[in-house]
């Protein structure tokens, strides 16, 4: 199986210490996964990984729901990667692995998680397919902040996080320490959009801030840039 998108790169995938305790602290707070159970449909987040669409396909198949909802369009990874927006690259992919066009919704506007959620209930609804549970397939760093914006925007529908892998090697999808400085940046994003009430408000315990500030400081001594 073909698990990743042209966007990725092969990285080996060693980290010399202390890097790796604090980014499997980073990464052992951020996913969030249960094992699948039935649901009204398989909502997948887009980005430039075809582990996603795989992992969808793979849900589909064993028949946890009747129905995948992909939702996105260009993002920052696959704005000149993709011709054609993420929802439909996954798509495509759906179908090659052979999920029927009947069992497929897509929604190619969203630009971010918050629109995903949005976007993506409103457009099940325009295809009379309303979900009051979802299996949520998201980059596995990402489903923390995937079921806190379901939790804000939709706490009527029940979620659970279905992420391709639970393994942080297998799911790295740079260097190790750009991998690093993105799961730094993503508890940023949970202050942040906690505030807006974007999602719901996540506690992070003092272990998971000690190893987003070590990841940001090393990149600083070593002149990286902080965005990655």
């Amino acid at each position: 199986m073909v698990r990743w998108g042209v966007a990725r790169r092969g990285f080996p995938q060693i980290v010399p210490p202390p890097a790796d305790v604090a980014l499997q602290v980073l990464w052992d707070y951020l996913l969030v996964a249960r094992p699948p159970a039935p649901a009204d449909v398989i909502f997948v987040f887009g980005s430039q990984d075809l582990a996603m669409p795989d992992r969808a396909a793979e849900l589909h198949r064993a028949g946890h729901a009747p129905t995948v909802l992909v939702t996105g369009g260009f993002g920052r990874m696959t704005r000149g990667v993709f011709d054609q927006p993420e929802a439909l690259v996954f798509r495509d992919r759906l179908l090659a692995a052979g999920v029927p066009e009947t069992a497929i919704v897509t929604e190619t506007e969203a630009g971010n998680t918050l629109e995903n959620v949005r976007l993506g209930l409103a457009a099940l609804r325009r295809a009379s397919r309303p979900a009051r549970s979802a299996l949520l397939v998201a980059k596995g760093f990402v489903t923390r902040r995937a079921v806190a914006t379901f939790e804000a925007q939709a706490p009527d529908v029940r979620v659970r996080g279905c992420p391709p892998t639970t393994r942080l090697a297998e799911a790295m999808d740079r260097s190790p320490d750009a991998y690093a400085a993105r799961l730094a940046a993503e508890i940023d994003r949970l202050d942040r959009y906690s505030a807006r009430g974007d999602i719901a408000r996540q506690r992070v315990p003092e272990a998971v801030r000690d190893a987003a500030w070590r990841v940001r400081a090393t990149r600083r001594r070593e002149g990286l840039p902080r965005r990655v």
